[in-house]
């Protein structure tokens, strides 16, 4: 699937179903295995005319209708069902051991917070917002991309932290400018920052801080209060992050955020590697960074480059992107 695909309603019939529903209306008559015929039978549009011999168009007034009426049932059935789902969630609900909205829960393995997650998730209702301070991998973005877009589609709000060198991906950025082609919400931040996925504003799944990395556990949050204030915690880190529609790093931009931090602390006085420390990133990776900096504005010394952060308008336009 394109991210063109992934962005795109599908259409009500293709485009070989409307070429030929428009021969049928000129008068044509096609036989079975026509391309699209299956389509506007399905649909309605098209019929066996037994006096032609042939499949014919449906009269247009006659096929909406009747295509309507159709849909009129679905939908009154689809409330029942409803219905009938609120009744009995409201039962297990009412015999259910646990007290719902009231806990703290530890999972120790991946697989268990994928099911927990997606049970959840499943009953969402007005929001699901996550944040990731990883390297989302292609494989993992392939498999997201069903559930996350299916929560949009059901008119929920959905907002994602990402990294912020994620700009520099391609699988994340194709993934992001899919997600915000259909309403989805995207920023991307500098380490550090939690990880964690909110549903409703009721339900925290935390990365587990001490537990074991190879089984990737997560804390599971419902006490209201202790929700209420992951929810205020997500909602400071979005603030400070930078929208993003998936596009690449723009190339005429001299710093970055994480440079623009890096800058701002060695005019603190602290040293490279407390920095990198501070960013989560190897000292070499800011030592590249001053490299490029160097290059861009034609300074050799970090004294020089401080100098340049300080009193040059380029860099007072790079400060305000922080703004």
């Amino acid at each position: 699937m394109t991210n063109q695909d992934k962005g795109r309603r599908k259409p009500f019939i293709s485009d070989v179903a409307r070429e030929l529903l428009a021969r049928l209306h000129a008068g044509q008559r096609v036989q079975k295995g026509e391309p699209g015929l299956d389509e506007l039978l399905a649909r309605g549009l098209a019929m066996w005319g037994t006096s032609a011999l042939g499949y014919i168009a449906t009269d247009a007034r006659a096929a909406e209708l009747a295509y309507n009426a159709r849909v009129a049932r679905d939908i009154r059935a689809a409330l029942r069902n409803v219905g009938a789902m609120a009744a009995l969630a409201d039962e297990l609900r009412a015999t259910s051991d646990a007290p719902e909205g009231y806990g703290v829960e530890v999972i120790d393995r991946v697989e268990d917070v994928s099911v927990q997650i997606g049970r959840v998730t499943s009953g969402a209702t007005t929001s699901v917002v996550t944040a990731h301070p990883l390297i989302r991998t292609p494989e993992t973005l392939e498999r997201a991309w069903p559930t996350d877009s299916a929560l949009i589609e059901r008119g929920l709000i959905f907002r994602t932290i990402y990294l912020d060198n994620a700009r520099s991906r391609q699988p994340e950025q194709d993934y992001a400018a899919a997600m915000t082609a259909i309403g989805g919400q995207i920023r991307t931040a500098l380490p550090p920052f939690e990880r964690m996925i909110i549903v409703d504003e009721r339900v925290v799944f935390l990365a587990d801080p001490q537990g074991d990395p190879e089984k990737k556990g997560a804390v599971l949050v419902t006490h209201p209060s202790l929700v209420t204030l992951f929810v205020r915690f997500f909602y400071q880190q979005w603030d400070r992050a930078e929208p993003w529609n998936g596009e690449p790093r723009s190339a005429d931009s001299i710093t970055t955020p994480r440079s623009r931090r890096m800058l701002r602390r060695l005019s603190e006085g602290k040293n490279v590697k407390a920095i990198a420390g501070e960013l989560d990133v190897s000292p070499s990776t800011l030592y590249a960074d001053l490299k490029g900096l160097y290059a861009a504005t034609g300074t050799m010394s970090d004294f020089e480059l401080g100098m340049w952060y300080a009193t040059s308008t380029q860099a007072w336009t790079e400060r305000a992107k922080d703004r």
